[in-house]
């Protein structure tokens, strides 16, 4: 069997709302951090919640006085259908091959108090793997005087505002691509360029180029749509005997929107995993949270991926490279680093802006939004 991931964990998501009107201004949930999404997780045997052939699996959890407590059936293991997996029709004989795109389905849901969330983790017939969050449940609203209108929010019901506010969340990637020994994985940065024309190379102006960047430092980037920006998590010592080129899985940085509060704000100081779509660290035991450990009335984030960053350990044996937000974090520095490889760590963060709808209320359909990724060069055929 071959290792693909170590670990494939939901870090973190912050709900921040955009109300700047005291005491609203202080809005802003972290659902992992402070809300204790272990404790919040729905019995899925209750509901319809997972469809046909379902494993439900247990969980334990602690009470607030540290005593563990069984969770029932939190947890369900199931199959769906995702329509066409593949197909191709013979356009000389007319005769179609068609087969279906199953999806293996390990998801739980939490309800934190009016938000419900469901998180899926789906292993699709292609080797893809996609990690997909819907949210659901009830908008969080505050009283308005009938008859006005807000910038704020909406008006949902007579004399109910629904707030305007942003979901981000933090997925922590610990790749294990082909292998667990530290240093075998690695992280490239993949763009597709245009190429101006040239009567030697590109004649006709139709041809582009693959850029690739290794990532050798802790750091950050955003998605970029307008070059296909792609994450790849490679075996640098394997390579696909066909195309001659590192094993490995990618995945394209969700291009959503980015925390909207402002950079000195206090949401900002609480959250700067939101600020930007990836982060990239060093492998440390214990360090599995985006936001920090402790969010709960915190004014500032503290061991996040921002501390993470800033402390530049990636190398873990030789010199501190990190000179601060200002330097080499956002990968531009072109000095090598000396030292031994701690093994990457990559935090895809990804989410949805909600300005409610009167359809919102009082229950609003789910919001899905996902984070999927692919085999690459690990297989010598479909």
């Amino acid at each position: 069997m071959t290792p693909i991931l170590y670990r494939l964990s939901f870090s973190e998501m912050t709900v921040p709302y955009g109300d700047p009107r005291p005491p609203f201004h202080r809005k802003q949930a972290f659902d992992f951090g402070d809300g204790g999404v272990g404790r919040a997780a729905n019995n899925l045997k209750l509901g319809c919640d997972c469809l046909g052939a379902i494993h439900y699996f247990d969980s334990w959890v602690t009470d607030k006085e540290g005593k563990p407590t069984l969770a029932k059936n939190v947890v369900c293991l199931h199959e769906q259908d995702n329509g066409i997996g593949w197909k191709h029709t013979n356009f000389r004989t007319d005769r179609a091959v068609v087969t279906r795109m199953r999806e293996l389905v390990i998801q739980f849901i939490v309800t934190l108090a009016n938000y419900e969330y469901v998180f899926m983790y789906k292993l699709d017939l292609a080797g893809g793997i996609t990690v997909e969050t819907r949210a659901t449940g009830i908008v969080s609203v505050v009283s308005i005087d009938e008859g006005k209108k807000s910038g704020y929010g909406n008006i949902v019901s007579p004399g109910v505002l629904a707030q305007n506010h942003q979901h981000i969340f933090a997925v922590r990637i610990d790749p294990s691509i082909d292998s667990y020994q530290a240093g075998d994985t690695t992280i490239v940065l993949e763009e597709s360029h245009p190429v101006p024309m040239n009567p030697e190379t590109n004649p006709y102006g139709n041809g582009y180029e693959i850029r690739r960047k290794p990532i050798e430092r802790v750091g950050y980037a955003d998605a970029e749509p307008r070059y296909n920006r792609t994450v790849r998590m490679e075996n640098v010592e394997k390579t696909n005997p066909i195309s001659g080129k590192n094993v490995g899985y990618k995945f394209v940085p969700a291009a959503t929107q980015l925390l909207l509060a402002d950079d000195n704000s206090t949401q900002a100081a609480r959250a700067p995993y939101a600020k930007h779509h990836l982060w990239w660290t060093g492998h440390r035991d214990g360090e599995l949270w985006a936001a920090g450990e402790f969010t709960n009335q915190s004014r500032k984030e503290e061991g996040g991926v921002k501390t993470m960053v800033e402390r530049g350990d990636w190398f873990i044996d030789g010199p501190d490279h990190s000179n601060g937000t200002n330097g080499h974090t956002n990968g531009d520095d072109d000095t090598k680093p000396t030292g031994k490889k701690s093994t990457p760590v990559v935090w895809s963060v990804f989410g949805l802006t909600h300005n409610p709808r009167v359809e919102d209320w009082p229950v609003m359909c789910v919001s899905p939004e996902e984070c999927p990724s692919r085999l690459v060069c690990c297989t010598q055929a479909n």
